[in-house]
């Protein structure tokens, strides 16, 4: 397994190796001879670590172009300034749900932030994550309609009927705050596929997170926390390097038993691949410090090796730029590296159910929701029409297939 030896993916990298010292310093200094500024500044943005990059620059002494040192210096003061309102936002809507009698923690985002940094000012988070129960969704749901946040996702209506089937068919909805920037994703599980880590909960034990003043959030303990991030990095095949760097400043000052022993937990859970995948990219990226004989245990594995060898095919894309959603085959390949994750019956059988069951256009449809169990079945037809009506307008010149056929 050998890191992409693109120059300006490897000075991102050093950029984000933690916690600042010296030694990160030097790499920084030795990764950024040669760099291509420009196309330095799309690795950036689009690996949304603009605040670790902004801080390692600015620390090392590197001499940065103007134009793309003052891109990166805006990126990274949106960054500081988004979170500074997600942390009181994240405090407020939580106090509101937990006083509605609904358990609930905080994932990812800015609690992640302060964990792993020890600031909430340097990661970059788009959502609020919210955890709650199941059988609570269509009360909280409810509940943060009438604090001002309207669905964006899966549908910006749905009826009490589609409602009452979130928990079946999905894993979260989307909210936004009504002329404002914030933005929820309320889970109900972690984890699309229900093979994985089904007993993390709003019901887990819970370890207290400071935010900055007597902001206090509760988010998942340590073994659950580190399970759920590797799992949700190897999912979307770890494309973006900031879902690995926020795992690795949070690793890295552990001794090295302590990392072993999360390891060992995730194995237990069910989701060993994940976390050897991950702790390899962050020894050979960031340089986390595993003992060699535990490292050469995980490279055994071929199954782990093709895992790492896909994420650094989707993390270090050849542009810098491209989303794996833009790039042909980029999802595909995500697709397929979720397979490895687990060989279990259950949990290749809901792969293929995320396939097939696209909420969306669920929702969206004329099916009844008392037959969404039906929708694959009625949905293929209607998309392979679609193709070939779209192949045979590009075969003989007509108006066939031009339209989209509207789903059922």
């Amino acid at each position: 397994m050998t890191v992409p030896a693109d120059p300006e993916f490897l000075l991102a990298a050093a950029c984000c190796r933690w916690p600042p010292s010296p030694a990160r310093d030097a790499e920084v200094q030795r990764a950024a001879a040669g760099v291509d500024w420009a196309r330095f500044g799309q690795v950036v943005q689009r690996q949304r670590i603009a605040g670790l990059v902004d801080l390692a620059l600015k620390t090392a002494g590197i001499a940065v172009p103007v134009a793309i040192a003052a891109m990166i210096g805006q990126q990274a003061k949106r960054i500081a300034f988004h979170n500074l309102f997600a942390a009181a936002e994240t405090a407020r809507v939580m106090r509101l749900i937990e006083a509605a009698g609904y358990p609930v923690l905080t994932v990812k985002g800015v609690a992640l932030g302060a964990r792993a940094y020890g600031s909430i000012a340097l990661k970059h988070s788009k959502d609020i994550d919210l955890l709650i129960l199941p059988e609570h969704v269509g009360p909280v749901l409810a509940l943060l309609e009438a604090d001002s946040y309207r669905l964006v996702a899966p549908a910006t209506t749905l009826s009490a009927a589609q409602r009452a089937l979130l928990p079946r068919y999905g894993k979260d909805a989307t909210l936004a705050r009504v002329n404002h920037a914030m933005q929820i994703e309320l889970h109900w599980r972690l984890i699309g596929n229900t093979a994985m880590l089904p007993g993390v909960t709003a019901r887990a034990p819970a370890d207290p997170v400071g935010l900055g003043g007597d902001m206090v959030v509760p988010t998942l303990n340590a073994p659950d926390l580190y399970a759920y991030l590797v799992v949700h990095g190897a999912i979307d095949g770890w494309s973006r390097m900031k879902w690995i760097a926020d795992v690795n400043a949070w690793l890295a000052p552990l001794p090295p038993a302590e990392i072993i022993a999360l390891h060992h937990s995730a194995v237990a859970r069910g989701v060993g691949p994940a976390s050897a995948q991950a702790l390899l990219l962050m020894a050979e990226l960031f340089g986390l410090a595993l003992p060699e004989t535990f490292v050469r245990t995980l490279t055994r594995s071929r199954r782990v090796r093709t895992l790492v060898a896909g994420a650094y095919h989707l993390m270090a894309v050849p542009d810098g730029a491209r989303e794996i959603a833009h790039w042909r085959g980029g999802q595909m390949r995500a697709l397929a590296m979720q397979t490895l994750l687990r060989y279990s019956p259950h949990y290749q059988w809901q792969i293929v159910k995320s396939v097939l069951y696209m909420q969306a256009d669920m929702y969206q449809s004329k099916i009844p929701p008392a037959l969404y169990g039906f929708y694959p079945a009625i949905r293929i037809p209607a998309w392979l029409i679609e193709h070939v009506g779209r192949i045979g307008a590009r075969l003989f010149g007509g108006k066939a297939g031009t339209q989209r056929t509207p789903a059922p």
